[in-house]
């Protein structure tokens, strides 16, 4: 039996290719490549992929309707010259009708870098000020840990920002690659907002969530408590209670007017009482309290979800004053309610005044009469506003789920999902789209997006220099399909901001990549190059900041590769960080990285239940799994504080890629050392390695990371 798509290659068995149409339950309907007599002839099902990207992108691939929806834009990435210039030059604010818009000082708060903040001034200015002159592209160039995620937050708040001053609503659909990459955008969004809570999305609003959506697969999201303020299924869950026509605010708003006007409660004991001859035990006062504070505070939940989760320019500002005016009134009266003067007599008076004046002796009293007239000058405030907000609160009145979906659709201004998910805003309008990751999605996937009507702009976020669009076959590759929009822009003259300065790794981690790929023009920020920065896990110079370990070890070909040395080696590492941590008590986190599918699978079956390696924190993946994560310390992959490289510096020695430049690096910096896998086990591992000195190593170096890495390029 195959389990996984590549398996269907081996054992000359025959198989039946079937394309699921529709899934209801646990029945679907299929269509095949040959007729099937008998279901049961069929063993198992295995899935080779989802189909429904590819279709989208097909769709996308519709050229005439493509140019119909967003011309501009598509004639851009056609190459169209005359959408092909440079930025639009910034000074050191945007000013529009009613005064300056952002300036590069407000910007100040969020202690970002100059290249960041050129980069969103930047942005920001093509889009306010959109004309002939302008590219329709803004490309950020973002290598890694130079905070691409940071910026691209702060230029949403910063778009969000300047519509609210200039009161012109612009909608941005943000999408990334990945559910795990979208996530952690909007994460970092929401924290931002947390941190600078006059800053964009309804400032000033306190916990408004409302302009702020985001949709997908909720697991592979792994949505936290902070994402679901903003995740699309919980906020259809709970505006369903708001909306519904039994329970939601319409029935709360006429709930609350009723008790208040109708009293057919008061009415059927004063019945009672009349009977009974008993004036005197008319009403039981605490039972009005009960009755009023169930209706308010019904109303109070109902209320506060919506202000929660509906933009504040859909309520409406006039409508926002009397929903707080009508919480403050409604608790002003339930503590004149609540006080303890207040007995059956004047309840009775307040609510049923001919009857409360005919069974109370004291009407007249001072006391009595003024304490009534308070509660009913209450009442009717209360009632003026309840029904001015059942007049002109224009909310959806439904509990079916599609209807209050597509209402959360329209009202937000901020729209969070994967390039492939955004093909469900079909029949949506936005204004600027922004893509992170740009440089790992094949052009053809960038198109999805681009589908969408009315943009008027597009933000681009990569690095063409590190994870690429995955293309397996060499026809497609060769015909560019794994060429991203982000290398084609730049191909046709689009400039690139460049964010300059990172954040991420130590000094000795960023120096090879830096000359190699980015020319020498990128900084160490001030947080890597402070002493504090370097961490030392694990006894011996091998395990500094940045070292590469060869390992000489037989490499084994299968589906996959895989090199067993180097699992036994990474095993050994892992466990002697495990004790280090258990001595130290500190919790390190550590991901492994091997860019084949069997080196992850042999590593993983060695290690078996990683919550067994505590308090490490361990991840093991593929390349592209990882992208985009932190961690405290790499085994071959260029992140935070440390990065061990493990592999054989001789199997890539001929073969002329960009490794073997790192292997003749790590000599020449003394960052190369010799793993001794002698049979006697040692005391400590520092002792079972040795420095390999420049002389010996000289520049003819080149290796094979976890299992011959010969086609991958560092990041």
């Amino acid at each position: 039996m195959p389990l996984r798509p590549s398996d269907i290659a081996t054992g000359g068995s025959t198989y039946c290719l079937a394309h699921v149409k529709d899934v209801d339950g646990c029945s679907f309907v299929i269509r095949t490549s040959k007729r099937i007599e008998d279901v049961s002839c069929y063993g198992f099902v295995v899935s080779l992929l989802s189909f429904i990207p590819y279709a989208r992108i097909w769709r996308c691939l519709q050229y005439e309707a493509a140019v119909e929806r967003n011309a501009a834009l598509v004639k851009a990435v056609a190459g169209d010259t005359t959408q092909v210039t440079n930025y639009i030059s910034f000074s050191t604010s945007l000013t529009g009708v009613g005064g300056v818009l952002l300036t590069a000082g407000a910007l100040s708060a969020f202690g970002l870098n100059g290249s960041q903040t050129g980069a969103i001034m930047s942005c920001v200015s093509a889009v306010q000020c959109p004309g002939a002159s302008s590219s329709k592209f803004s490309l950020i160039w973002g290598p890694p840990g130079t905070g691409k995620t940071k910026t691209i937050s702060v230029l949403l708040l910063a778009v969000l920002t300047m519509t609210e001053k200039i009161q012109i609503k612009c909608r941005v659909l943000t999408c990334a690659p990945t559910n795990t990459a979208i996530s952690q955008v909007a994460s970092r969004l929401l924290s931002l907002r947390k941190q600078h809570p006059d800053a964009g999305a309804g400032a000033g609003s306190g916990r408004c969530y409302g302009d702020l959506l985001l949709f997908g697969n909720k697991q592979r999201m792994a949505v936290d408590n902070l994402l679901d303020e903003i995740f699309l299924d919980t906020r259809v869950k709970r505006l369903k209670k708001c909306f519904s026509p039994a329970t939601g605010w319409k029935p709360c708003l006429r709930s609350l007017e009723v008790f208040l006007t109708e009293p057919r409660v008061l009415k059927y004991h004063y019945q009672q009482a009349r009977k009974e001859k008993n004036c005197s035990n008319l009403l039981e006062s605490s039972f009005v309290r009960s009755r009023y504070h169930a209706i308010s505070q019904k109303l109070r939940g109902c209320v506060r979800e919506i202000m929660s989760n509906v933009p504040r320019d859909i309520i409406l500002e006039k409508n926002c004053k009397n929903i707080a005016s009508l919480n403050k009134m409604l608790d002003d009266f339930g503590k004149l309610l609540g006080n303890k003067s207040v007995g059956n007599n004047i309840v009775v008076g307040v609510f049923m005044p001919t009857i409360g004046q005919k069974c109370d002796g004291s009407a007249g009293a001072a006391g009595y009469s003024g304490m009534v007239q308070t509660l009913r000058r209450n009442m009717a405030e209360i009632l003026g506003v309840t029904r001015t907000l059942m007049r002109d609160l224009k909310l959806p009145h439904t509990s079916q789920d599609f209807k209050i979906k597509k209402f959360c659709f329209r009202s937000a201004s901020l729209i969070f999902c994967t390039v492939s998910g955004s093909a469900k805003l079909n029949g949506q309008k936005m204004d600027l789209l922004l893509i992170d990751e740009a440089a790992q999605l094949k052009e053809c996937e960038s198109l999805i997006p681009l589908q969408v009507s009315g943009l008027k702009h597009a933000v681009l976020i990569g690095d063409e220099c590190q994870l690429p669009a995955t293309v397996k076959s060499t026809i497609s590759d060769n015909a560019l399909l794994g060429r991203s929009l982000f290398e084609r822009l730049s191909l046709l003259g689009h400039k690139k901001h460049l964010l300059n300065m990172q954040y991420r790794m130590h000094p000795s981690i960023s120096i090879f990549p830096n000359f190699s790929f980015y020319d020498k023009q990128i900084l160490d920020g001030p947080n890597v190059t402070q002493a504090g920065h370097e961490r030392e896990y694990l006894p011996g110079t091998m395990f500094g900041p940045y070292s590469f370990i060869n390992i000489d070890g037989r490499e084994d070909r299968g589906r996959s590769k895989r090199n067993m040395a180097e699992v036994a080696a990474i095993l050994e590492i892992l466990r002697s960080l495990k004790q280090a941590c258990i001595s130290t008590g500190q919790v390190v986190s550590v991901g492994v990285i091997c860019p084949y599918a069997a080196q992850v699978e042999a590593i993983q079956g060695k290690i078996g239940d990683v919550k067994a390696m505590r308090p490490l924190v361990l991840r093991v993946n593929s390349v592209d799994g990882f992208q985009g994560s932190e961690e405290d310390v790499i085994i071959l992959s260029t992140v935070r504080h440390c990065l061990w490289v493990l592999g054989n510096a001789a199997t890539l020695s001929s073969s002329g890629s960009i490794w073997g430049e790192l292997v003749k690096d790590a000599v020449e910096r003394r960052c190369f050392f010799e793993w001794d896998d002698g049979t006697s086990a040692s005391p400590s591992i520092s002792h079972r390695s040795r420095l390999l000195e420049p002389e010996r190593g000289g520049g003819a170096s080149a290796f094979d990371i976890c299992d011959a890495l010969g086609s991958l390029q560092l990041a």
